[in-house]
């Protein structure tokens, strides 16, 4: 990091990126959200509370990934 300020487009470009390359994460990461977001999903506490577990999951994995954690 050189300590500049990143732009929108440079963020956007790095973030499509790491999509194309770990995209059986996204689409694991956006399969979780989507069940989130349903209504009747998140009526059953149980399976709310894991997808939430798998969602934080898959997020520690993306920031170790990229040296966030």
């Amino acid at each position: 990091m050189d300590g500049r300020a990143v732009t929108q487009a440079e963020l956007a470009e790095i973030s499509l990126r790491n999509l194309r390359e770990n995209r059986d994460d996204s689409a694991r990461w956006l399969a979780v959200e989507v069940l989130l977001s349903d209504p009747d999903a998140l009526e059953d506490d149980e399976l709310a509370s894991r997808l939430e577990c798998l969602q934080g999951r898959l997020e520690d994995l993306a920031r170790v990934r990229y040296g966030m954690k």
